[in-house]
């Protein structure tokens, strides 16, 4: 039984109203923990550990956090202690101050400012001057509750790809919401909230900012707060010195000044936006130590938006920020009480886009049935700005006379010579005089300026820059290509840029690794070498990006249209380099999938063909796949000479019955297939029985944790029995009953010689009784100290070794279970102590990167104790 099964009423209700415990007991916290202290529900243990936190909200939340583990009487007499506490210093929704004429003059003034600034939206390249209307370009976008974490193993553009499918089909009427719910209950009361609206570059956050700002203004939605407060962190950014809340405001909102103690005084009423947490040059640091808790204290800007973010400052406000989701680990813990998550546009939702943008009925129509018929582009439009992308393509693609695009390169490379034919009055291309080639190499340089000034900055996981760096250039073209926002600060106006979307940033760094007279060690290694399997997992597109770049088709069409010359020894040198780290995945087991969108990219078979392995091990584990990773992972396998795939994982990838359908053939060709922590149905289990009942080769297959039961094992037994190759089944953490597994017992010892069945739902003693009543000792139903157990513990030291260290956070995530590291045997004392030495060593390589290296600290931990 799970721990909310086992909820009584008191401990229940804390949960339930944890928001407004800390809002209410804040004023009262110190006096209610010396109280539960002469209750003895707390020890003075327990009283330290709750000082030591920061804050009085802090303090409130631990104390609920240690009441969670001492049960339902200590519970009990919380509820009733906290009861009998006066409440006169708490702050409620009943003590709004008098709505003067005045007071509401001054709503309506600021809802008219916010109108001007949010009615009116710049499109991503939207020459200068250029008003398009909000309420005729926006588009609805598909939010869903919930926090579903995005650990950035890999580009998160890629990684939210593969998830987005899943959180569309799961989300149910209850978990889809729209803008105007964002701070209303299930009764339809407004609450104050701490939300977080998360989603990748691109996805419509600060667009559904302005939407909200939108409705606000015009008197449609969210009326239930009086005053709507929007910062944005590309501003803050450029605050050097201490400031306060009050100055913070007051800097795009001096309309205010003189009523501002009145509205914050009645917060409950307020709606404070932070957007684009992950832009904030400060991010990384914001678990402070100092908080501010009045509207005019000051300290460094990072301080003061913590004490925002955790209720320290103005606690009863409401508080919004959106964040792409490679920063939100940073964001205070506690400072979040709802998780949105933005999945981007549905298919009608990506038809719709097309009307809107060509303006006519049957072009669109005309234009969206082109975008379909490529999987590829289609997949993509789902993120509101890559929509934008693909509908320029289309509207100037007819005059390039280009080839329809087969990847995310050819797709990039074609928006780039549409954006420049549109904004230059001649086709470079056809001009053959003296001005024609001053244009090109004038065309050239601004574009390798601004790819060189994209590398520079992705490098160092930046977004945004300013009008101080040198590698601006004031040319019509940059304008194309780059967002500007002037902030008026004292004395000055600050310029700040970022390129209309991250993914254009990540194309022009690549254009400029693949066509600058730069040589690649430069961009990818250090001296002489280079290697592109060391590149972090931030760098997937980039690196993807590249490939294509270094393909001889775009390297053409480039020369042709651009005036670039041919890279020759920068494309073989990659292709070289991309088969030996190939060759190398392979052999050892390692994560293969960027590589493989790298092959994709490439487009020529003839590398693949002529490469020899001495084995071919496929690993794809633990990120959800995409079509896009299908197509990749299928080029792959039917291009290779090798038909026998040694191993295949595709461990924690959300394949289904639909993906492992259309992946049977290469199915066939496993000898070990892993698709484990995969939720399979039973359609899936009935394609994984037809590949048990069809492979010649298949030997061993993992599936724990893919919540099966008795009636699937039922299905693949009987698969069993028809080939009887398949010598060891894993299917660790399901449903299983002594039932269900002596179906297996006619088919031990063989075919199978193995069957693993921990954490099910069989104990020891039945497990003893399955090996009784079968021939040999083939059911393991628990740890042990056999060889078996040795042998798994040397393959995942082997798999962790071979992973970078954000993959093999994943892995300890996995193997460092509290009932394993407890256990005597020689073979898990072993394993955690070679364990926890590769985390030391990985700790020490790792110095750059902060947020690894503690989540490896914290894993270190947990072994040593």
């Amino acid at each position: 039984m799970t721990l909310p099964e086992m909820c009584e009423p008191c401990l229940r209700s804390l949960r339930q109203r944890r928001v407004s415990l800390v809002d209410k007991l804040e004023w009262h916290i110190d006096s209610l923990v010396d109280l539960l202290v002469a209750k003895n529900v707390f020890t003075r243990d327990d009283r330290e550990e709750i000082l030591y936190e920061k804050g009085p909200r802090g303090k409130v939340r631990k104390v609920l956090d240690i009441l969670e583990c001492k049960g339902e009487e200590a519970a009990r007499i919380f509820i009733s202690a906290s009861s009998q506490l006066k409440e006169s210093d708490s702050k409620t929704i009943d003590q709004a101050p008098k709505q003067t004429t005045e007071y509401q003059k001054l709503i309506e003034k600021h809802k008219a400012v916010l109108k001007r600034r949010s009615d009116c939206m710049l499109y991503y390249n939207t020459r200068h001057g250029e008003k398009i209307p909000f309420s005729e370009h926006y588009v609805n976008l598909l939010i869903v509750k919930g926090h579903h974490s995005l650990e950035i193993k890999r580009h998160e553009l890629l990684t939210f790809g593969r998830q987005r499918i899943s959180l569309q089909q799961k989300a149910s009427a209850q978990r889809l919401i729209k803008p105007a719910q964002l701070f209303s209950s299930e009764t339809g009361e407004q609450e104050s909230r701490k939300i977080l609206v998360t989603g990748v570059a691109g996805i419509g956050k600060t667009v559904l900012v302005q939407k909200i700002l939108s409705d606000f203004s015009n008197g449609k939605e969210h009326q239930s707060f009086d005053f709507i407060i929007h910062l944005t962190f590309r501003d803050l950014n450029l605050i050097s010195k201490p400031v306060s809340l009050r100055e913070l405001i007051l800097k795009k909102n001096g309309h205010l000044a003189k009523h501002l103690d009145a509205i914050t005084e009645n917060d409950t009423k307020l709606l404070i936006i932070l957007d684009g947490f992950d832009e904030f040059k400060h991010y990384r640091g914001c678990d402070v130590d100092a908080y501010l808790t009045e509207l005019d204290d000051e300290g460094e800007v990072v301080e003061v938006l913590s004490s925002l973010m955790l209720g320290e400052l103005l606690p009863g406000a409401s508080v919004l920020v959106t964040s792409r989701p490679m920063a939100i680990s940073h964001i205070p813990v506690g400072a979040i009480d709802y998780f949105v998550v933005i999945t981007g546009f549905s298919t009608a939702e990506i038809r719709d886009f097309f009307q809107r943008f060509f303006q006519d009925e049957v072009v669109a129509s005309e234009m969206f049935d082109t975008a379909a018929k490529n999987e590829l582009m289609l997949t993509l439009c789902y993120i509101p700005a890559f929509c934008h992308i693909v509908c320029s393509i289309l509207k100037e693609n007819i005059c390039l006379s280009t080839a329809c695009p087969r990847t995310m390169t050819d797709i990039y490379v074609q928006y780039l010579l549409a954006l420049v034919k549109s904004h230059t009055k001649n086709r470079v291309d056809s001009t053959n005089d003296s001005h024609g080639m001053e244009h090109q190499e004038c065309l050239q340089n601004v574009l390798l300026k601004l790819g060189r000034l994209a590398f520079q900055k992705l490098m160092n996981q930046e977004t945004l820059f300013y009008s101080s760096d040198d590698e601006i250039v004031n040319s019509a073209l940059v304008s194309t290509f780059l967002d500007k926002t002037s902030v008026q600060e004292p004395g000055c106006t600050e310029d700040v840029y970022s390129f209309t979307h991250l993914t254009i940033q990540e194309f022009f760094a690549a254009l400029y690794s693949a066509m600058a007279e730069v040589p690649l060690s430069d961009t990818l290694g250090s001296g002489t070498e280079y290697s592109i399997k060391s590149l972090p997992g931030n760098l997937d597109l980039f690196t993807t990006f590249l490939s294509g770049l270094l393909s001889e088709r775009n390297q053409a069409l480039l020369s042709r249209n651009i005036g670039f010359r041919p890279q020759e020894d920068k494309t073989q040198s990659f292709r070289t380099q991309l088969m030996a780290d190939i060759r190398a995945l392979c052999e050892n087991g390692a994560y293969i999938l960027t590589h493989l969108h790298c092959v994709l990219e490439q487009q020529d078979v003839l590398p693949l063909q002529e490469l020899q392995l001495q084995l071919l091990r496929v690993n794809l584990s633990d990120v959800p796949l995409s079509s896009m990773d299908y197509n990749a992972l299928k080029h792959f396998l039917k291009e290779i000479q090798i038909q026998t795939v040694s191993e295949l994982d595709l461990t924690g990838t959300n394949v289904n019955a639909e993906a492992l359908r259309e992946l049977l053939p290469y199915l066939l060709r496993c000898e070990k297939l892993w698709l484990g922590e995969n939720n399979l149905d039973m359609e899936a289990v009935k394609v994984v029985a037809e590949v048990v009942e069809a492979s010649d080769t298949l030997t061993e297959l993992g599936l724990g944790w893919t919540d099966i039961g008795d009636e699937e094992l039922l299905v693949l037994t009987d698969a069993i029995k028809c080939k009887q190759t398949l010598r060891e089944l894993w299917m660790e953490g399901n449903r299983l009953s002594f039932a269900g597994l002596s179906s297996l017992m006619a088919l031990t010892p063989y075919p199978l010689k193995r069957v693993v069945a921990i954490w099910n739902n069989v104990n020891n003693d039945e497990g003893v009784r399955l090996n009784h009543l079968s021939s040999g000792q083939c059911f393991n139903v628990s740890f042990t100290d056999d060889r078996m157990w040795e042998d798994w513990a040397k393959w995942v030291l082997q798999r962790c070794e071979v992973s970078s260290s954000e993959k093999l956070v994943t892995f300890l995530h996995k193997v460092c279970d509290i009932s394993i590291c407890s256990l005597e045997s020689s073979w898990a004392k072993a394993f955690y102590s070679s364990l926890t030495q590769l985390i030391r060593i990985r700790i020490e390589q790792c110095l750059e990167d902060e947020d690894v290296q503690r989540k490896l600290r914290k894993f270190e931990a947990i072994l040593a104790s």
